[in-house]
């Protein structure tokens, strides 16, 4: 429950990373195709509970442009959660959370906003459709994009909260169709795990503007990098 807390109050803070501080944590208790729907569930909840109250400063025209691309890696990501091994996925996931984290506390936080060419969406939007639909864990690479096309941190937030939102709600039709949702094991883990995440949001949102930009990209990375060597360390061993 801790993870989850610790998982939702950084989403409440930043609109996004839930997932990926959750999933590379909770893989380690629970299977990964019980995790992974679980996790479908839970951003629903999480995301209708902030989205409603920041979703008027959202560029959703950015979101429209991801869409088409997302839907080709989520179909992609889909086959291979069904058909691959989870041992050479974990270790990608790994490799990713670590990966980003280490960027995150590298980043220097004097850089100017550089706004990049909106067909940047094609290999990002693939790229996110396939570790969402694979981890849940697509927020950080659709960040990196909104980042670059979005400057300011509210409208990234916003905005990164309205994403999470749909990404999600694409995630479950395609879960529904392959039928790796209902299951009991995944409803009732889920439903076990909502008083912490409400207690996590409420907790992320109040202390939004409390924290500086730059100290919430740090705590995130530590976070990442964390989780990602974790799970590498029990998967190389």
């Amino acid at each position: 429950m801790l993870i989850i807390f610790s998982a939702y109050f950084i989403f409440g803070v930043s609109g996004f990373g839930s997932s990926i501080v959750a999933v590379p944590l909770l893989v380690q208790l629970y299977p990964l195709k019980t995790v992974v729907p679980m996790m479908v569930i839970m951003d629903i909840c999480a995301s209708l509970y902030l989205g409603r109250k920041v979703s008027g400063d959202a560029n959703k025209s950015e979101l429209i442009w991801l869409v088409p691309f997302t839907l080709v890696g989520m179909g992609l990501g889909i086959i291979l959660l069904i058909k691959s091994p989870s041992e050479p996925l974990l270790l990608a996931l790994g490799i990713f959370a670590a990966g980003n984290g280490f960027r995150i506390l590298m980043q220097k936080s004097s850089l100017t906003h550089t706004v990049i060419n909106r067909w940047w969406a094609l290999p990002f939007g693939i790229a996110g459709g396939i570790f969402t639909a694979l981890f849940a864990t697509g927020g950080p690479i659709y960040v990196s994009y909104l980042g670059m096309r979005i400057g300011s941190p509210k409208v990234l937030r916003a905005t990164m909260a309205f994403a999470i939102f749909m990404l999600t709600f694409l995630r479950l039709v395609f879960m529904l169709v392959v039928d790796l949702i209902l299951t009991w094991d995944v409803l009732v883990l889920a439903a076990t795990m909502m008083v912490p995440l409400f207690l996590g949001i409420a907790a992320g949102t109040r202390f939004h503007k409390r924290l500086s930009q730059t100290a919430m990209k740090r705590s995130v990375g530590m976070i990442l990098l964390f989780s990602g060597s974790m799970l590498l360390l029990k998967q190389l061993m």
